[in-house]
């Protein structure tokens, strides 16, 4: 990352930035999956089909999407991970991770929203 960011700010304060951005991803997905978890466990099923949730297109694809970024950057982060002779340095690994984890956060965010409508509906 000194390429980029070098006269800008330095690795190790960078790589602080990210883990803490990071910490902070991770617990924002904890409390999503949970939310989820528990409003899934409470939905009526007998008044909800799953196929109802699901069919939506626009939240399907978005969904789709996100799961791409999850997966294709933490494939990425794992690949040069396994460089040894042109391995990346520290930041360039940690950015890769957050990136990934930013995909997974924004999927429960889009199941969030889909869960928070039906949610609402059976107050």
């Amino acid at each position: 990352m000194d390429y980029w960011l070098g006269s800008i700010i330095e690795d190790y304060s960078l790589y602080r930035i990210i883990e803490g951005l990071i910490a902070i991803f991770t617990l924002v997905a904890v409390y999503l999956g949970i939310q989820i978890a528990l409003t899934w466990r409470l939905l009526k099923k007998e008044e909800t089909s799953s196929e109802e949730l699901v069919s939506q297109r626009a939240s399907f694809n978005r969904s789709t999407i996100f799961i791409f970024i999850a997966g294709f950057f933490m494939l990425i982060h794992e690949f040069f991970e396994g460089l040894e002779k042109e391995s990346l340095d520290y930041v360039t690994y940690e950015l890769l991770e957050m990136i990934a984890l930013l995909g997974l956060v924004m999927f429960f965010y889009e199941w969030y929203k889909i869960m928070k409508k039906y949610k609402s509906i059976y107050k």
